[in-house]
């Protein structure tokens, strides 16, 4: 059934436009074709993409990519880099814990009186996109409900979310699905095997079943699919020492991610020297004056998780998201024409919803 909020009678911002983002967690630009994706695949044909995908922050990880989705605002001013925010008493911490901090399109939609939903497979991103501002958000105050079907993480399944959207009433102004299961496939086989390749074609059906969802207000829709990063292969799973090397730099406070950490506190050329040299690490970049990242070199990550992973994220070589824009209305084509000119960035996304529902200046 539908949720009380939606039986107020209150009027939407314009009832002929509705913008929808579709996020598929870790789904690879590269992999979207008519046979393998072929829902994906029609909404590219019949809308538009970015050819080379778009791109993610410098850290390619899912909460501080998300976090930039709905707020455009950059990690310098959030202090979110990645999946760890930087705190001045605690140091880094877990993003989602800090929340969005910044403005998000949930906060200005219904600050100009409009409606808005959230559905997400990461419970997490409730609080990291600041979803509990929606007029509907699922899972409710973050938490999984009993009996909902999880995936090998504990994350809700892409039939969990399909399951709770169709309970929602999408008359919205803005609309926000989440689907998490290719992160955690990619995660436990490599973004390659046959078992991501299997489930890459398994959430596009899934995704369809989302699209269907919006037909009945399809000409008066924009639908924004993006995917957060991409993965890549962890073929030698002895992790890179970047904890161990640089914990003789007593400034240095080091959270690692996966392919990619981030450094924070002054790094001169000395510690630079240290960090190059450690078996491993790839490279380095300066973020903002107090925060470096690092990343290892192909096949390898600095974290030792308990179980095999096979995949994972973090470096510069996962910056690559999927980027689609499709939908029947006459500013769908209009964006999507953009997006095959002008390759969007993360931080691009939440000023041109902003600006499809005029409440940019609001």
């Amino acid at each position: 059934m539908p949720d009380d909020a939606y039986a107020t009678g209150m009027p939407m911002l314009d009832a002929d436009l509705r913008v929808v983002m579709i996020i598929i967690d870790a789904m690879p630009h590269r992999y979207v074709d008519p046979i393998r994706t072929p829902r994906l695949w029609e909404q590219v044909t019949t809308g538009g993409r970015a050819p080379g995908g778009g791109t993610s922050l410098p850290m390619s990880v899912t909460y501080a990519n998300h976090a930039a989705f709905v707020t455009g605002a950059d990690p310098t001013t959030t202090g979110i880099y990645g999946n760890h925010t930087w705190n001045d008493r605690e140091g880094w911490i877990s993003a989602p814990k800090a929340g969005p901090q910044a403005t998000t399109l949930f906060d200005l939609v219904a600050d100009a009186g409009g409606r808005s939903v959230i559905v997400v497979g990461d419970h997490k991103l409730i609080a990291q996109m600041g979803g509990a501002r929606a007029d509907h958000h699922w899972p409710l105050h973050g938490w999984i409900p009993d009996g909902t079907p999880r995936c090998e993480f504990g994350y809700p399944t892409d039939a969990a979310v399909v399951a709770a959207t169709g309970e929602i009433n999408l008359d919205a102004d803005l609309v926000l699905l989440h689907l998490n299961q290719p992160d955690t496939t990619s995660h436990l086989y490599g973004p390659d095997s046959q078992q991501a390749l299997a489930r890459y074609t398994s959430t596009d059906a899934a995704y369809g079943e989302l699209i269907d969802m919006l037909g009945d207000r399809w000409d008066q829709t924009v639908v924004i699919t993006l995917s957060d990063h991409d993965q890549e292969p962890v073929d030698d799973r002895t992790p890179v020492p970047l904890v161990e090397a640089l914990a003789a730099f007593q400034n240095l406070t080091v959270a690692t991610e996966g392919t990619g950490a981030l450094i924070h506190g002054p790094v001169d050329q000395n510690i630079l020297d240290s960090l190059h040299a450690i078996d491993g690490v790839g490279g380095s970049e300066q973020l903002s004056d107090d925060v470096w990242m690092a990343w290892t070199q192909p096949g390898r990550a600095f974290d030792d998780p308990p179980i095999p992973i096979l995949g994972q994220h973090g470096s510069p070589r996962c910056r690559t998201q999927m980027a689609i824009v499709s939908g029947g209305h006459p500013r769908a084509a209009a964006l999507a024409r953009h997006v095959e000119r002008h390759r969007p960035t993360t931080l691009d996304w939440a000023p041109i919803v902003s600006e499809l529902l005029e409440i940019n200046d609001r």
